[in-house]
Protein backbone atom coordinates (compact mmCIF):
# COMPACT_ATOMS: atom_id res chain seq x y z
CA UNK A 1 0.00 0.00 0.00
CA UNK A 2 1.03 3.89 -0.49
CA UNK A 3 -0.37 6.68 1.05
CA UNK A 4 -3.10 8.52 -1.36
CA UNK A 5 -3.22 12.33 -1.00
CA UNK A 6 -6.84 14.41 -1.47
CA UNK A 7 -6.60 17.62 -2.31
CA UNK A 8 -8.89 20.74 -3.85
CA UNK A 9 -8.04 19.43 -6.99
CA UNK A 10 -7.40 15.73 -7.42
CA UNK A 11 -6.03 12.75 -5.57
CA UNK A 12 -2.43 12.21 -5.93
CA UNK A 13 0.13 9.34 -4.93
CA UNK A 14 3.13 10.74 -3.22
CA UNK A 15 5.33 11.06 -6.43
CA UNK A 16 3.22 13.48 -7.65
CA UNK A 17 2.72 12.31 -10.67
CA UNK A 18 -0.84 12.03 -12.72
CA UNK A 19 -3.21 12.14 -10.25
CA UNK A 20 -5.13 9.23 -9.58
CA UNK A 21 -8.74 11.23 -9.51
CA UNK A 22 -8.70 15.07 -11.19
CA UNK A 23 -10.33 18.24 -11.81
CA UNK A 24 -12.51 17.83 -8.03
CA UNK A 25 -11.92 18.25 -4.78
CA UNK A 26 -11.85 15.24 -2.43
CA UNK A 27 -13.72 15.40 0.33
CA UNK A 28 -12.55 11.99 1.96
CA UNK A 29 -10.48 9.01 1.09
CA UNK A 30 -10.65 5.45 2.88
CA UNK A 31 -9.01 2.04 1.99
CA UNK A 32 -10.20 -1.66 2.89
CA UNK A 33 -8.36 -4.83 2.08
CA UNK A 34 -6.96 -3.79 -1.71
CA UNK A 35 -9.83 -1.41 -3.12
CA UNK A 36 -9.42 2.44 -2.12
CA UNK A 37 -12.55 4.08 -2.33
CA UNK A 38 -12.95 8.10 -2.23
CA UNK A 39 -16.05 10.65 -2.52
CA UNK A 40 -15.50 14.41 -4.52
CA UNK A 41 -17.28 17.62 -4.42
CA UNK A 42 -19.35 16.40 -7.37
CA UNK A 43 -20.87 14.25 -5.60
CA UNK A 44 -19.45 11.15 -7.13
CA UNK A 45 -18.31 7.67 -5.42
CA UNK A 46 -15.10 6.22 -6.87
CA UNK A 47 -13.21 2.51 -6.52
CA UNK A 48 -9.76 2.66 -7.53
CA UNK A 49 -9.95 5.38 -9.38
CA UNK A 50 -13.49 4.49 -11.37
CA UNK A 51 -16.77 6.29 -10.82
CA UNK A 52 -19.09 3.54 -9.49
CA UNK A 53 -22.47 5.87 -7.91
CA UNK A 54 -23.36 9.25 -7.75
CA UNK A 55 -25.33 11.39 -5.71
CA UNK A 56 -28.22 13.53 -6.42
CA UNK A 57 -27.47 16.66 -7.25
CA UNK A 58 -29.09 18.17 -4.01
CA UNK A 59 -27.23 15.90 -1.75
CA UNK A 60 -23.54 16.57 -1.35
CA UNK A 61 -21.43 13.36 0.66
CA UNK A 62 -19.08 14.09 3.28
CA UNK A 63 -17.31 10.85 3.98
CA UNK A 64 -16.92 7.11 3.32
CA UNK A 65 -15.75 3.82 5.24
CA UNK A 66 -16.05 0.25 3.31
CA UNK A 67 -16.97 -2.27 5.60
CA UNK A 68 -16.83 -6.02 5.34
CA UNK A 69 -20.22 -6.49 3.30
CA UNK A 70 -21.12 -3.11 1.84
CA UNK A 71 -19.94 0.25 1.81
CA UNK A 72 -21.45 3.31 3.81
CA UNK A 73 -21.39 6.86 2.50
CA UNK A 74 -21.62 9.71 4.31
CA UNK A 75 -23.83 12.58 3.27
CA UNK A 76 -24.93 16.54 4.48
CA UNK A 77 -28.19 16.57 6.66
CA UNK A 78 -27.02 13.61 8.62
CA UNK A 79 -27.89 11.44 5.67
CA UNK A 80 -25.92 7.98 5.87
CA UNK A 81 -26.04 5.83 2.71
CA UNK A 82 -25.17 2.51 1.26
CA UNK A 83 -23.90 1.27 -2.06
CA UNK A 84 -26.22 -1.37 -3.58
CA UNK A 85 -26.32 -2.16 -7.26
CA UNK A 86 -23.91 0.86 -8.32
CA UNK A 87 -26.52 3.27 -6.57
CA UNK A 88 -26.66 5.09 -3.39
CA UNK A 89 -29.82 3.74 -1.47
CA UNK A 90 -30.51 5.79 1.90
CA UNK A 91 -30.22 3.88 4.98
CA UNK A 92 -33.83 4.81 6.26
CA UNK A 93 -32.94 3.14 10.00
CA UNK A 94 -30.33 5.54 10.29
CA UNK A 95 -32.79 8.07 8.81
CA UNK A 96 -34.79 7.48 12.29
CA UNK A 97 -31.66 7.72 14.64
CA UNK A 98 -32.35 8.71 18.27
CA UNK A 99 -32.10 12.21 19.02
CA UNK A 100 -32.05 13.19 15.45
CA UNK A 101 -34.56 16.51 16.05
CA UNK A 102 -31.43 17.91 18.34
CA UNK A 103 -28.83 17.73 16.31
CA UNK A 104 -27.79 21.36 15.24
CA UNK A 105 -25.29 23.74 13.51
CA UNK A 106 -24.12 27.22 14.66
CA UNK A 107 -24.59 28.66 11.83
CA UNK A 108 -28.05 27.47 11.30
CA UNK A 109 -27.74 24.53 8.45
CA UNK A 110 -28.71 21.22 9.15
CA UNK A 111 -26.03 18.72 10.85
CA UNK A 112 -24.09 16.68 8.38
CA UNK A 113 -22.14 13.79 8.76
CA UNK A 114 -18.37 15.00 9.29
CA UNK A 115 -16.61 11.41 9.50
CA UNK A 116 -17.24 7.33 9.92
CA UNK A 117 -14.87 4.49 11.56
CA UNK A 118 -15.28 1.10 11.99
CA UNK A 119 -14.46 -1.48 14.99
CA UNK A 120 -13.24 -4.62 14.47
CA UNK A 121 -16.24 -6.16 14.94
CA UNK A 122 -18.03 -4.26 12.06
CA UNK A 123 -19.89 -2.07 14.28
CA UNK A 124 -19.78 1.43 12.33
CA UNK A 125 -19.34 5.01 14.61
CA UNK A 126 -21.04 7.73 12.93
CA UNK A 127 -19.80 11.41 13.94
CA UNK A 128 -22.49 13.96 13.54
CA UNK A 129 -21.56 17.86 13.38
CA UNK A 130 -23.09 18.74 15.42
CA UNK A 131 -24.65 15.55 17.04
CA UNK A 132 -22.05 13.61 18.56
CA UNK A 133 -21.01 10.04 17.94
CA UNK A 134 -23.53 7.54 16.98
CA UNK A 135 -23.00 3.57 17.28
CA UNK A 136 -24.41 1.39 14.89
CA UNK A 137 -24.45 -1.98 15.10
CA UNK A 138 -26.60 -5.40 15.18
CA UNK A 139 -28.45 -4.56 18.09
CA UNK A 140 -29.62 -0.80 16.84
CA UNK A 141 -28.06 2.87 16.37
CA UNK A 142 -27.40 4.45 20.60
CA UNK A 143 -25.61 7.79 21.11
CA UNK A 144 -22.38 7.90 23.56
CA UNK A 145 -21.41 11.51 24.02
CA UNK A 146 -23.16 14.63 24.71
CA UNK A 147 -23.57 16.27 21.52
CA UNK A 148 -22.47 19.37 22.51
CA UNK A 149 -18.58 17.96 22.59
CA UNK A 150 -19.09 19.20 18.81
CA UNK A 151 -17.28 16.25 17.01
CA UNK A 152 -15.17 16.95 14.48
CA UNK A 153 -13.59 13.07 13.92
CA UNK A 154 -13.93 9.54 15.35
CA UNK A 155 -11.49 7.09 14.77
CA UNK A 156 -11.51 3.49 16.04
CA UNK A 157 -8.55 1.73 16.99
CA UNK A 158 -7.79 -0.82 13.55
CA UNK A 159 -6.85 -3.36 16.32
CA UNK A 160 -8.73 -3.58 19.65
CA UNK A 161 -12.04 -3.93 19.96
CA UNK A 162 -14.24 -0.94 21.52
CA UNK A 163 -10.83 1.28 21.96
CA UNK A 164 -12.26 4.79 19.75
CA UNK A 165 -11.06 8.11 19.88
CA UNK A 166 -12.43 11.76 18.91
CA UNK A 167 -11.40 14.99 18.27
CA UNK A 168 -13.65 17.50 19.47
CA UNK A 169 -14.06 21.19 20.00
CA UNK A 170 -13.26 20.51 23.96
CA UNK A 171 -10.72 18.33 23.52
CA UNK A 172 -9.99 14.60 22.45
CA UNK A 173 -12.33 11.74 23.97
CA UNK A 174 -11.49 8.07 24.38
CA UNK A 175 -13.39 5.51 25.18
CA UNK A 176 -12.45 1.56 26.18
CA UNK A 177 -16.08 0.40 24.89
CA UNK A 178 -17.06 2.33 22.45
CA UNK A 179 -19.82 3.59 24.52
CA UNK A 180 -17.98 6.38 27.33
CA UNK A 181 -16.03 8.94 26.63
CA UNK A 182 -13.07 10.84 28.73
CA UNK A 183 -12.09 13.86 27.65
CA UNK A 184 -9.38 15.61 28.07
CA UNK A 185 -6.97 18.60 26.90
CA UNK A 186 -4.08 18.69 28.94
CA UNK A 187 -0.73 19.82 26.95
CA UNK A 188 -2.83 21.57 24.76
CA UNK A 189 -2.16 24.83 24.27
CA UNK A 190 -5.92 25.14 23.36
CA UNK A 191 -8.80 22.87 23.01
CA UNK A 192 -10.61 22.76 19.64
CA UNK A 193 -9.49 20.20 18.22
CA UNK A 194 -9.83 18.99 14.52
CA UNK A 195 -8.06 15.62 13.26
CA UNK A 196 -7.13 12.48 15.21
CA UNK A 197 -5.08 9.41 14.75
CA UNK A 198 -3.51 6.07 16.36
CA UNK A 199 -0.19 4.10 16.17
CA UNK A 200 -0.85 1.25 19.04
CA UNK A 201 -0.53 3.00 22.03
CA UNK A 202 0.03 6.06 20.62
CA UNK A 203 -2.76 8.98 19.77
CA UNK A 204 -1.97 11.93 17.52
CA UNK A 205 -4.56 14.81 17.62
CA UNK A 206 -4.31 18.16 16.10
CA UNK A 207 -5.52 21.07 18.02
CA UNK A 208 -5.50 25.07 17.40
CA UNK A 209 -7.55 28.09 18.87
CA UNK A 210 -11.16 27.96 16.57
CA UNK A 211 -12.49 27.11 13.58
CA UNK A 212 -10.70 29.79 11.94
CA UNK A 213 -7.11 29.73 13.11
CA UNK A 214 -3.78 30.82 12.86
CA UNK A 215 -2.13 28.76 15.62
CA UNK A 216 -2.75 25.12 14.75
CA UNK A 217 -0.45 22.75 16.00
CA UNK A 218 0.22 18.67 16.32
CA UNK A 219 0.43 16.57 19.16
CA UNK A 220 0.85 12.99 20.42
CA UNK A 221 0.74 11.13 23.80
CA UNK A 222 -0.83 8.03 25.32
CA UNK A 223 -3.60 6.69 24.04
CA UNK A 224 -5.84 6.73 27.37
CA UNK A 225 -4.74 9.29 29.43
CA UNK A 226 -1.79 11.42 30.64
CA UNK A 227 -0.31 14.95 29.00
CA UNK A 228 -0.29 15.70 25.15
CA UNK A 229 2.63 16.79 23.62
CA UNK A 230 3.53 18.83 21.12
CA UNK A 231 4.91 17.53 17.96
CA UNK A 232 8.13 19.92 16.99
CA UNK A 233 11.48 18.74 14.88
CA UNK A 234 10.78 19.19 11.60
CA UNK A 235 7.49 20.73 11.94
CA UNK A 236 6.35 24.69 11.90
CA UNK A 237 6.36 26.16 15.54
CA UNK A 238 2.35 26.52 14.45
CA UNK A 239 0.07 26.15 11.58
CA UNK A 240 -1.46 28.96 9.78
CA UNK A 241 -5.13 27.08 9.80
CA UNK A 242 -6.13 24.04 10.98
CA UNK A 243 -4.80 20.71 10.61
CA UNK A 244 -7.84 19.27 9.49
CA UNK A 245 -10.27 16.16 10.13
CA UNK A 246 -8.94 13.21 7.45
CA UNK A 247 -5.67 15.17 7.77
CA UNK A 248 -3.78 12.66 9.53
CA UNK A 249 -2.96 8.96 8.30
CA UNK A 250 -1.03 6.00 9.31
CA UNK A 251 0.74 3.60 7.05
CA UNK A 252 2.99 1.01 8.89
CA UNK A 253 4.40 2.18 11.76
CA UNK A 254 5.01 5.97 9.72
CA UNK A 255 1.98 8.80 10.47
CA UNK A 256 1.61 11.33 8.06
CA UNK A 257 0.12 15.07 8.66
CA UNK A 258 -0.97 17.41 5.77
CA UNK A 259 -2.08 21.14 6.13
CA UNK A 260 -2.00 23.46 3.20
CA UNK A 261 0.13 22.70 0.21
CA UNK A 262 2.60 20.01 2.79
CA UNK A 263 2.97 16.57 3.46
CA UNK A 264 4.60 15.78 6.74
CA UNK A 265 6.35 12.17 7.51
CA UNK A 266 7.28 10.96 11.02
CA UNK A 267 9.22 7.27 11.27
CA UNK A 268 9.41 7.21 15.16
CA UNK A 269 6.14 7.82 16.62
CA UNK A 270 5.81 11.51 16.28
CA UNK A 271 9.59 12.72 17.65
CA UNK A 272 10.69 14.02 14.03
CA UNK A 273 9.01 14.74 10.94
CA UNK A 274 10.39 15.37 7.46
CA UNK A 275 8.18 16.84 4.18
CA UNK A 276 7.05 14.00 2.43
CA UNK A 277 5.22 16.03 -0.18
CA UNK A 278 4.67 19.90 -1.04
CA UNK A 279 4.14 21.86 -3.85
CA UNK A 280 0.86 20.32 -3.94
CA UNK A 281 -2.81 22.38 -4.12
CA UNK A 282 -4.55 22.75 -0.69
CA UNK A 283 -4.89 19.18 0.93
CA UNK A 284 -8.06 17.54 2.16
CA UNK A 285 -7.63 14.22 3.53
CA UNK A 286 -5.10 11.76 3.42
CA UNK A 287 -5.53 7.73 3.82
Amino acid sequence: MSLLIGTTAGAYGLDLAEPVIDGSRINHLARRDDSWWAVDGKGRVHRDGEVVARAEESVALTCIQPAHESVWVGATEARVYRIEDDHLTLDEFFADAPGRDTWYTPWGAPADVRSMSLDTDGSLYINIHVGGILRYDNTGIAPTVDIDSDIHQVVAHPDRLGDVVAAGAYGVGYSHNGHDFQFRDEGLHASYCRAVAIIEDTLFVSASTGPRTNNGRLYRGELGEGELTQCRTGLPEQFSENLNSHCLAVLDEAIYAGVGDTVWRSDDLGESWAEAASGLPNVTCLI
